[in-house]
């Protein structure tokens, strides 16, 4: 016998709000999951970018290293460089200060310059032309100063002046 007009429904074990709190909680977890898997995934890739830049940071200090030694190079030519303009134009003033030195009755042949020493080889028309319009001033520049004569064919004399500048230990130049 049935006391009810009804056949009975069998109840759920989960109510409607149970199901969407269940849902809820489901969704939440997955997100939190698929959200740790993207914080994972952001920290690897930024790890592998920090050791890239660090190889990277490597290579740049390499590459200063050989830079500034380069740049050492490059200095150390261009002081050899202007050390050789300076002295090719102390040099070249000196030359044209001893030719300007000459008179125009004495002809040069051969000019040695040195450190300490000039040697000139040249042709005079007298011993006293030489000695009053070139021995004298190079005796003023020199220390010590020496001349020999060869009386030539034509009766012009061939000359070799011997000039030397006394250097000390001291004296730098």
């Amino acid at each position: 016998m049935s006391y009810s007009f009804i056949k009975p429904k069998l109840k759920p074990i989960f109510s409607l709000f149970s199901k969407l709190w269940i849902g809820f909680i489901a969704l939440s977890v997955l997100l939190v999951v698929i959200f740790d898997l993207f914080v994972r995934l952001e920290i690897n890739l930024s790890q592998n970018e920090k050791k890239n830049l660090a190889k990277k940071q490597i290579e740049y200090e390499k590459a200063i290293e050989t830079t500034d030694e380069q740049i050492a190079y490059v200095n150390r030519q261009k002081a050899v460089a202007e050390s050789v303009y300076a002295s090719n134009t102390v040099l070249k003033d000196s030359m044209q200060n001893l030719f300007d030195l000459v008179p125009d009755q004495i002809t040069l042949s051969r000019v040695i310059m040195e450190k300490d020493r000039l040697v000139i080889y040249g042709k005079t028309p007298s011993k006293e032309t030489f000695n009053f319009l070139l021995a004298s001033p190079l005796r003023s520049i020199f220390h010590s100063s020496s001349t020999v004569f060869y009386l030539n064919k034509d009766g012009w004399y061939r000359f070799v002046s011997t000039n030397t500048i006394a250097t000390s230990d001291g004296f730098s130049e």
